[in-house]
């Protein structure tokens, strides 16, 4: 009998045992964290034309660019509040921040593609500068964008500029693309939007989007030419910026000091909330836009 109690005993053990040791994995398996469904073929915005991301400002609590082909920054009455990943630079009527040193990828750039989260409200009495590559023997700069005043309602006035100095040198060489009128960029204010502007130079082919979608642009805007196309103007083609001189995010170069003069009075800081500001060399797809909307919305 006893013989018999002791085997018993043995398997209700090693019974027991085996219950807990597979109870607990059943356990691990259920605490264990759900992987991330892919967007667009992507775990994370970073992934995302990953060898031609050059510059990123993410503004978590620093102004530093991640990439490091922008450096040297001083920020000038700079703060930060949430954003739409970890904290946002926020602008005021006085802050900017100074780049002292570009790198040879940014300067040399022929594609471009800029991408950032923007949270602001209208304003008046001047243009705001979201960002600039500036041009030291020039008024304007090489590449930027400024949000105009718009006081009536909520769509917004966006002016892009981009700059192909050559020699010989073309008719059109610094353009602005606009978007007013028929083409003005609505319910841009109050809320978080994404903006991605890209420049194609092969095609010479400009594209905006908003929130990941595409906007449907006149070709009068979308095709850029190197002078009139009604008198024989042919493609604009790639990107050459010239005397690039540091780099300036919230304000303009003449809110830089020398070699510039100082600022005219239309000439403001943006004021609005700025998160995952990016610059690319390539002008990104249309599904790379969408997946770096939903990524970066989904705070990967």
């Amino acid at each position: 009998m006893k013989k018999h109690t002791y085997i018993l005993l043995f398997a209700s053990v090693i019974t027991t045992q085996l219950f807990v040791s597979c109870n607990e994995e059943s356990i691990d398996k259920v605490n264990a964290p759900i992987p991330y469904e892919s967007i667009g073929g992507y775990e994370n915005s970073d992934e995302i034309a990953k060898d031609h991301l050059l510059a990123k400002f993410s503004f978590d609590g620093n102004i530093q660019d991640s990439k490091n082909a922008i450096t040297g920054g001083v920020g000038t009455d700079v703060t930060y509040e949430t954003g739409v990943k970890g904290n946002a630079y926020k602008g005021s009527a006085s802050s900017f921040i100074a780049y002292n040193t570009v790198s040879n990828a940014i300067i040399n750039l022929k594609n471009i593609s800029v991408s950032m989260w923007i949270k602001t409200e209208t304003h008046t009495g001047g243009a705001q500068s979201l960002f600039m590559l500036p041009k030291k023997t020039d008024f304007w700069g090489n590449i930027f964008s400024l949000i105009e005043a718009n006081d009536s309602n909520t769509s917004m006035f966006l002016k892009n500029h981009i700059q192909k100095d050559v020699t010989p040198s073309i008719p059109w060489s610094g353009q602005f693309i606009e978007h007013k009128d028929d083409n003005i960029l609505k319910n841009m204010y109050g809320a978080w939007k994404h903006v991605v502007w890209t420049y194609n130079g092969t095609s010479s082919t400009y594209s905006i989007y908003i929130d990941g979608v595409k906007l449907d642009l006149p070709a009068t805007i979308s095709k850029r030419y190197a002078s009139d196309p009604s008198t024989g103007g042919g493609p604009y083609g790639e990107l050459s910026n010239s005397e690039v001189s540091k780099f300036i995010i919230g304000g303009y170069q003449q809110h830089l000091g020398a070699p510039w003069g100082n600022p005219d009075g239309w000439m403001l800081h943006y004021t609005g909330l700025m998160d995952e500001f990016r610059i690319y060399d390539t002008a990104l797809a249309d599904n790379e836009v969408t997946a770096l909307y939903k990524l970066e919305k989904d705070n990967r």
